[in-house]
């Protein structure tokens, strides 16, 4: 795949941010060829765009044995690039029932929130391939489309910051094209062809025999995760209409006229409520034992319903959201319906 510059892709995209002078522009950096790259397009950027801040970030949570060497080797490419770096290591909490993976980044993405400014942009190095992985593991989950959106393009971050994936658009197989041609180096992680890693055997066992059979496969199941996107931001908005009708002031949601609504639009409502109280969902088998409960409790049953540290109960002609403390290690989500 010869003469593959993706310099025109990177600026559309950060033309779209409408960034102001002054504003920081944060490279996340894994070492691989994705993040590698979406660098060597920041620094071509900063040539023409003096007018911002440019940062470097590298954070070493020590899953494997190599990973100090990495992140010497990205603390020197960076200073021979003259960019302002932080390569610092990050404690990942972990421990039964707890996904590593997940737990490292949520972790990371917590401090770089703290090490950025409250505008900065923080570029990933996703491409189009990673869209497609994270399309087919919600898939497999059971997902909505909320889920089925995969990853945004752009989407918010803490306080006014902004994540943005430039490259989203673009293939595995173009970034390498354009490493290679550019002479970008990166570094390649072993435990990524460790298909015991569900994303891992997405990407080598599962994306390439659809590949094969369909060559456009990344393109149209990208277009369909776009869809999903643009089709949940629009139910968000709907809902939102209908949920500033039911909300009280102190976050409370009313009841009154429940139960002449259709069981897809309480669900949604259930769904747009949490969202809007800053709580994650529960799975879809509890969202319908507390709808369940919220239909029989006209009749005089009370609500109750639990998952992780979150409590939804009725009082009255309202349903009120209590944080409570976590359950002991072993304990699972509860749905209880009292008489």
């Amino acid at each position: 795949m010869a003469n593959v510059d993706l310099f025109p892709v990177y600026v559309q995209q950060m033309a779209a941010l409408q960034l102001q002078p002054g504003q920081q522009i944060v490279v996340a950096l894994g070492g691989g060829a994705d993040s590698q790259t979406v660098l060597d397009l920041t620094l071509r950027y900063r040539e023409q765009h003096p007018q911002y801040r440019y940062l470097a970030i590298h954070l070493d949570h020590y899953f494997h044995p190599d990973s100090p060497q990495w992140a010497e080797f990205l603390k020197g490419y960076c200073a021979r690039a003259n960019i302002d770096a932080i390569v610092e290591p990050l404690a990942v909490p972990q421990g039964p029932r707890m996904s590593k993976e997940e737990q490292g980044r949520e972790a990371r993405y917590q401090r770089m929130a703290e090490l950025i400014s409250d505008d900065a942009v923080l570029l990933l190095g996703q491409h189009q391939n990673d869209q497609v992985e994270t399309l087919l593991l919600q898939l497999k989950r059971g997902a909505g489309p909320k889920g089925l959106a995969a990853m945004a393009a752009v989407a918010d971050f803490q306080q006014a910051q902004r994540i943005c994936r430039p490259l989203l658009t673009v293939s595995k197989a173009q970034i390498y094209a354009y490493a290679q041609q550019f002479g970008v180096e990166w570094i390649e992680d072993t435990t990524n062809a460790d298909t015991r890693i569900e994303r891992n055997f997405m990407r080598h066992e599962v994306v390439p025999v659809l590949c094969e059979r369909w060559p456009q496969f990344l393109t149209t199941a990208s277009r369909s995760a776009a869809l999903c996107a643009e089709q949940s931001t629009l139910l968000d908005e709907l809902l939102a209409e209908r949920l500033a009708e039911r909300i009280e002031g102190d976050g409370r949601l009313r009841l009154t006229d429940w139960w002449q609504l259709s069981a897809q639009l309480q669900r949604g409502l259930l769904r747009a409520w949490l969202q809007h109280r800053q709580v994650k969902a529960p799975s879809f088998a509890l969202l319908n034992e507390l709808q369940t409960q919220i239909q029989r409790s006209q009749g005089g049953k009370q609500v109750r319903v639990s998952w992780g540290s979150v409590t939804v109960q009725r009082k009255q002609k309202w349903l009120e959201l209590v944080i409570i403390s976590a359950p002991e290690s072993g304990a699972g989500p509860s749905a209880k319906n009292a008489e």
